[in-house]
């Protein structure tokens, strides 16, 4: 009996130093000193003269933790007072303590925060550190005053519609270079097929396996499969397109179809930036629609070339050839008898 009694004793001995070297072993994680990020500037305004010059640079000194571990470190971009629920991100390589921007690489990052050009807009900058799966630390925020520049880009979209030649195809407008484009064609028949174009060439292109995926310089051509005018969205940053109908046209009494559909369609011109058409009026009245429905549609309230929505029918006063031309954006149209 006594025998086993000093084999448990023991054994609970043994357990308890095995116990106290794991727990030296698993030694708790202590944050030593907080990250700390600074910038080299506070005020920017953002030229496209000056693109390829340096806007700004970020220094960083990493938090430290007792035991020393590695850290990953990432910078926070976020329009000031969004609280960071919506953010910009740029890691940090291990051991790298400082990061600068170009003019122009700091002005794209502003405008996909989404920041309004040729106006001053507040943002703010922190560090981000974190240890595996660990909680985040962060460093104090950075406050900028940052002024960016519209830089307009375009791609293309050669395709059956309009003989597959890339110099004449329908641009696709990316107003804030932020990666998404949009333009309007008009499919003169059903399952047209066409590509996507970074330049007015063919020597490189966007195709597809499924309508939906975009792939550079691979896959087949796109296709819309119904004839008429669209609206194309392409998003490079999730390589993906969308076709949706999208067209404005004039109806009324002066029209060759009268309150009737079909509609007079207007046609986009990606130059001009406006909708267009020429046809041949009577004397009657007109208005203008979205989509074929009155759900959307503009008179002339004061007869003075200003659109007001739901507003008056517009007179034609003489009969003959008209070029009409109609911005959505400005809601301004003509209607000059040739």
């Amino acid at each position: 009996m006594k025998n086993i009694i000093k084999f448990l004793f023991a054994t609970i001995a043994i357990m308890m130093v095995w116990s106290c070297e794991k727990d030296e072993d698993q030694a708790v994680l202590s944050l030593k000193s907080e990250p700390n990020l600074k910038a080299s500037t506070n005020t920017l305004s953002l030229t496209s003269a000056n693109a390829n010059n340096n806007a700004v640079t970020f220094t960083i000194t990493p938090a430290e933790y007792t035991p020393a571990v590695e850290v990953t470190n990432v910078l926070q971009f976020a329009v000031t007072g969004t609280n960071f629920a919506s953010v910009k991100e740029a890691g940090l390589s291990s051991g790298v303590l400082s990061k600068s921007y170009t003019v122009i690489e700091f002005n794209a990052l502003m405008l996909n925060l989404g920041l309004p050009t040729g106006v001053a807009s507040s943002i703010d900058v922190r560090l981000k550190t974190t240890v595996g799966k660990g909680s985040p630390v962060y460093s104090q925020i950075q406050k900028i005053s940052v002024t960016p520049y519209a830089l307009v880009s375009y791609m293309y979209a050669p395709g059956a519609y309009q003989g597959w030649n890339p110099p004449t195809a329908q641009a696709l407008k990316s107003a804030t270079s932020n990666g998404i484009y949009i333009g309007y064609i008009n499919f003169t028949s059903p399952n047209s097929e066409f590509k996507i174009t970074p330049m007015k060439n063919w020597d490189h292109s966007y195709g597809t396996n499924n309508n939906v995926d975009l792939i550079y310089d691979g896959g087949g051509n796109l296709k819309a499969a119904n004839a008429g005018s669209q609206k194309l969205t392409v998003n490079t940053n999730t390589n993906k397109f969308t076709l949706s109908p999208y067209s404005w046209a004039v109806i009324g009494s002066a029209t060759p179809n009268g309150w009737n559909d079909p509609d007079t369609d207007l046609v986009w011109n990606s130059t001009t930036e406006k909708w267009e058409v020429t046809v041949v009026l009577t004397v009657g009245e007109i208005k203008f629609r979205l989509n074929n429905d009155w759900g959307t549609n503009f008179g002339d309230d004061g007869n003075n070339g200003t659109l007001d929505a739901g507003g008056a029918n517009i007179p034609i006063s003489l009969p003959g050839t008209y070029k009409i031309t109609f911005d959505e954006v400005n809601l301004v149209y003509t209607a000059v008898k040739l």
